[in-house]
């Protein structure tokens, strides 16, 4: 018996239904798209967390600029860390968590750190921080009670811990004063951002906890844990546990806006405390930290390590604990949908895309039912997360509606495609590959407008291009620039997917990471600035052998946020980047000539390209046109590749800059001068050494703060 029309759509529709709900599920087993779940979930967490949930006894003592400008340079004697553990506990304080690593004796005198452990144990409420590492370290009998925790099992499952070599622990007189110990490492994921913490890590058969369960487990009373059906049980209160037995926090805001609006600087508490020993009253009160949970840790710049977040590329480590603090504290902890559900929701979503556009005629009708289910879904999504703080998959689902929408129009796209060849001949005629392929899959995207990421953008110039002009007829000149200007478009283009935005007469402009994300932006454009220059160096060989000007060019690189799109008018309109990143990017190509340098980068692309390259300080910069001071980079080599003469260079050159940072200019004359020796090409120690020079005649003032302004572009 033969099918109706209508059976046959809907057995088509069940068809590609179940197609692209195979290969979505296909693909999802890979975890190929992990990272852009991720981003999804930091994407929720931007939109729906609540700040009001933030614990309000959580509290931060702040090591900042202002502490270190009053009471000296780091690092301080351990006895006013006594000082403060001493007034915290005189202000009823419950606990006092101390991020600030305490492995090495008080290098000013012993007697201080005795002084500070007789506080710790007077105290008796202080925790103090330990970090995992790959030496095997046994832990003694008498930090065994302070340094783990005994976990039971509601099931026969051991507890997940990963296991580690040993732990790096305070120098004994603290660490047997302290009422706890807790391991600080925290691990980011895929992409970078840290949003998971191991509670527990195993040391020699032992469990030794996070810093955020040791204080826990003080706070809320707990003796031995308790590990069972995905959940970890802390006294009263129990929190849920992902697959590998880590924390997904759930954040309550940004950090800022949380626990960091709670922030007193610990200088003001070391004035307190000395008010109070002279009878005075304290201009602090100490009320504010009455059965408060106090953290203390560096913020000042150069005391702390930055982690990603969901909400900040630059978050200290100490509100990541604090975050998980409260989370344990309150029982909260995102728990992400069992496969199941997230199997059974992704096949009910394609067939029912899948059915919409089988059976009904009217394009706006299919495009607006598909809409429709991708807006319901992500409410579904959104409701979990902000309601009952259940992490659902989003980007798989959305996609699968995407692909099934997409496959049921490809007899459609097959009609079209002659003319959407002509087009795009046309278009890549004076347009980037990339920018062609977004308009060709998004036509109503060419209008003005645009939108905000993080990109990678380089300007590159020829050195003396003035001085070369002036040699040659304009027609062996442009031809030349041209040769240039092809081989430098091919490297950043072709060999490391650059687009090249615009040719600035002698000069190029490339971003890296638009249109089309890329993750290892920074990256590509640091490859493509060193291969560029070694091309250069080739093409200046064949250059003097035919007789023509041996031309040399800068490259700046700089990554960070811009407003990346279609810029001009409704007539002219052009596809480009704008922002204070791309102008930074711009003034280190010209910053290059003052240092003598072929490359320089800012600091955060040496941050995210960190792994792959081989960088050198080279200055904290004012640029002309920016308020701020930025940590400048020279570029060097791509990781592991230093040849081993520059590697002693740089690093006698570091050991110079170390000293002038200290106003140690007769020590930085000498490193900076053999560094000049060893390799008299070197700019970047020239510059320094006449500078630490004048210095050493002339001393800079007492709040020197060591930066450099550039008054030229």
């Amino acid at each position: 018996m033969p099918f109706s029309a209508q059976t046959k759509k809907i057995l088509s529709a069940v068809a590609v239904g179940l197609a692209v709900f195979g290969l979505v599920a296909g693909l999802r087993v890979t975890r190929w798209f992990e990272v852009v779940e991720l981003k999804a979930l930091d994407h929720l967490v931007r939109q729906y967390a609540d700040p009001a949930k933030a614990d309000s006894n959580l509290l931060l003592l702040a090591i900042d600029e202002s502490s270190l400008e009053a009471f000296g340079r780091w690092p301080w004697p351990r006895d006013r860390y006594g000082y403060v553990v001493r007034y915290l506990k005189q202000a009823g304080a419950r606990a006092v968590v101390f991020d600030v690593m305490f492995f090495e004796p008080d290098e000013n005198a012993e007697e201080f750190d005795q002084s500070f452990a007789d506080d710790l144990k007077a105290a008796d409420n202080v925790f103090l921080p330990m970090l995992f590492q790959s030496e095997s370290a046994a832990l003694s009998a008498d930090l065994q009670l302070r340094a783990t925790v005994k976990v039971g099992r509601s099931d026969r499952e051991p507890a997940q811990a990963e296991t580690h070599a040993g732990v790096k622990l305070p120098i004994p007189v603290l660490a047997q004063q302290a009422r706890g110990l807790g391991v600080i490492n925290l691990s980011a994921d895929a992409d970078g951002p840290t949003r998971r913490i191991p509670l527990l890590g195993q040391v020699n058969g032992s469990l030794v906890p996070h810093l955020s369960v040791a204080v826990a487990r003080y706070l809320l009373g707990a003796g031995e844990l308790s590990i069972g059906d995905g959940r970890m049980q802390i006294g009263s209160s129990s929190v849920p546990l992902d697959a590998d037995g880590n924390l997904l926090i759930e954040w309550h805001g940004s950090l800022e806006q949380t626990y960091h609006a709670r922030k007193y600087s610990i200088g003001r508490v070391l004035q307190a405390f000395a008010q109070q020993q002279k009878g005075e009253r304290p201009a602090l009160d100490a009320a504010l930290f009455k059965d408060k949970v106090v953290f203390i840790a560096g913020t000042a710049a150069g005391l702390y390590d930055l982690r990603v977040t969901p909400f900040s590329s630059a978050t200290p480590g100490v509100l990541i604990h604090m975050a998980a603090l409260d989370n344990l504290l309150h029982g909260q902890g995102l728990q992400a949908a069992p496969s199941w559900f997230s199997l059974s929701t992704l096949l009910l979503l394609c067939l029912a895309s899948a059915g919409t556009f089988m059976l009904f005629r009217s394009y706006p009708v299919k495009f607006g039912v598909t809409i429709g289910l991708a807006v319901a879904y992500y409410g579904v999504v959104a409701h979990a997360f902000a309601g009952h703080e259940r992490w659902l998959e989003l980007v798989f689902p959305e996609v699968a509606l995407a692909l099934t929408f997409g496959t049921a129009a490809t007899v459609e796209y097959v009609t079209e495609g002659k003319q959407r060849r002509l087009m795009r001949a046309a278009f890549d005629k004076y347009m980037s590959s990339e920018v062609v392929e977004e308009i060709m899959r998004n036509p109503e995207a060419i209008k003005l407008g645009g939108e905000k990421k993080e990109i990678s953008i380089l300007f590159s110039d020829i050195a003396g291009f003035t001085t070369i002009s002036e040699k040659m007829s304009p027609e062996d000149l442009v031809a030349l620039l041209n040769r240039y200007l092809s081989a430098m478009t091919t490297i950043i283009k072709t060999t490391h997917r650059g687009n090249v935005n615009k040719y600035l007469g002698d000069g190029i402009m490339a971003l890296f990471g638009a249109p089309l994300d890329d993750p290892k932006h920074a990256s590509l454009a640091c490859y493509a600035a060193l291969d560029c220059q070694v091309e250069l160096a080739r093409l200046r060989q064949v250059w003097k052998q035919e007789g023509l000007p041996e031309i040399g060019a800068r490259i700046g690189i700089n990554s960070g946020p811009c407003i990346v799109g279609n810029m001009g008018s409704e007539e002219r309109m052009e596809y480009t980047v704008t922002g204070d990143s791309v102008n930074l990017a711009s003034r280190l190509e010209g910053a290059s000539k003052y240092y003598d340098t072929l490359i320089l980068i800012g600091q955060r692309t040496a941050e995210l390209a960190k792994n792959d390259v081989e960088v050198r300080e080279i200055d904290l910069l004012r640029v002309k046109g920016k308020k701020e001071p930025v940590v400048v980079f020279e570029l060097l080599a791509r990781k592991g590749q230093l040849d081993e003469r520059k590697r002693r260079v740089v690093e006698v050159y570091l050991e110079g800059l170390a000293a002038y940072k200290m106003r140690n200019f007769s020590t930085a004359c000498a490193r900076f001068s053999e560094a000049a020796a060893l390799d008299p090409s070197d700019g970047p120690s020239r510059v320094y050494l006449e500078r630490a020079g004048n210095y050493r005649q002339t001393p800079p003032p007492v709040d020197w703060d060591g930066v450099y302004e550039m008054t030229s572009k």
